[in-house]
Parts: C-alpha cells; structure tokens; sequence
C-alpha cells in the first residue's frame, strides 16, 4: 500500500513543473515543444484531495522547488512533510522524522512511472503520446489552455483515469488527477518564481 501511495504521489508531484515559456496562442504543437522542466523554479502549492464516497475534501499547504536534478516538495500545514524525488526514488519524511523510500529497482510501476514522467518533460510530442492519449483545449482568450491526459498502459490506469493541467502562456496553474475510485487530487500553484 505505501508502495502504491508513493507512486501516485511520485506521478502528481513531478507533473507541475511542467512550465511554459513565452506563448501567444497557444497550440498543442507549442505546448509540447516548451513542456520542459525548467533548471530552477520555486513556490507555493495548496492541495485539495476530495474523497468521492463521502465528498469530503481534505485541504493541505506548502511549497516546493525544483531543479534538473530534485524537486522537493514540503508540505507545512496541517501536518508536516517532506517529498524529495530524484531521479529512480522518491523519499518521504513523515513528520515525525520516519523516512520511506522507493526507487525504480523496487517496482516496476514507479519505473513506468519514471518513463512517462520523462515522455512528459521531454517536449517530445511523439514520445509523450507513447503513454498518454492527450485532448487539448485552447482557451478562447489565445493564452490559456487545458489538457486531459488518460494514461495508455492498462496497468497505469487501473489506478489513475485521466490527469487534467490547466495553464496559460507562462506557467502550469494547476493539475488534478482523477483516480479509478473517483476521488481527485488537485493542486494549484501560487507565487511561482524561475531562477
């Protein structure tokens, strides 16, 4: 099980640093050609993970930076954490100090996971839809956008139906995973800053 938390956590951390860089209207094509991880961005998150069966919605805060090499993703209110992914692991600090830690030899989904995580920040439209059957949408204002991405791997998606992103024409505002069971996962993300 924490395994399986790992992973879903792994798959929706790393997705918002997905940036966009300089668009006017913005296309699919251009899209894909700019979702490339950017060397160093930092900010804020809020984190609303709603529960299908009883409709509750758990709310958390933090803030997150994120470089070529790591991301680390700190979770500060209402309970403390800590979320570092490097390439091949993840490791989580509970916060009572208790670490966990997955890494791509450990499990062959987080290593798809890995995969489709890199088709994603790669820019490469042919590679990104190796994994994902993508539908995008073009706000009528020329700069915002939404992508729905259903993962393609059967496995994958027996826990995870779609992702939705939604951004304009400089950054990701925020992306949601909807999960087999219908509960959802949506972070928005605030105060971004590129060094």
């Amino acid at each position: 099980m924490k395994k399986s938390v790992l992973l879903m956590l792994f798959f929706t951390l790393i997705s918002p640093f997905v940036a966009l860089k300089n668009l006017s209207a913005t296309t699919y094509e251009q899209a894909c050609r700019v979702m490339k991880a950017e060397k160093n961005i930092s900010g804020d998150f809020i984190q609303k993970r709603t529960i299908a069966a009883n409709g509750r919605t758990l709310k958390s805060s933090g803030v997150f930076t994120a470089s070529s090499e790591k991301i680390i993703w700190e979770t500060t209110k209402p309970i403390k954490n800590t979320v570092i992914i490097t390439q091949g692991k993840i490791t989580h600090t509970d916060s009572k100090g208790k670490l966990n830690s997955l890494d791509e030899t450990q499990n062959s989904m987080f290593e798809l996971s890995s995969k489709m995580i890199a088709s994603l920040l790669s820019g490469n439209r042919e590679e990104f839809e190796q994994y994902f059957e993508v539908d995008f949408t073009n706000a009528s204002d020329g700069e915002n956008w939404t992508m729905k991405l259903t993962p393609k791997d059967s496995t994958f998606s027996q826990g995870v139906s779609h992702i939705n992103l939604a951004g304009n024409s400089k950054v990701l505002n925020s992306i949601e995973t909807i999960l087999r069971t219908k509960d959802s996962i949506l972070y928005e993300f605030l105060n971004q800053r590129f060094n």
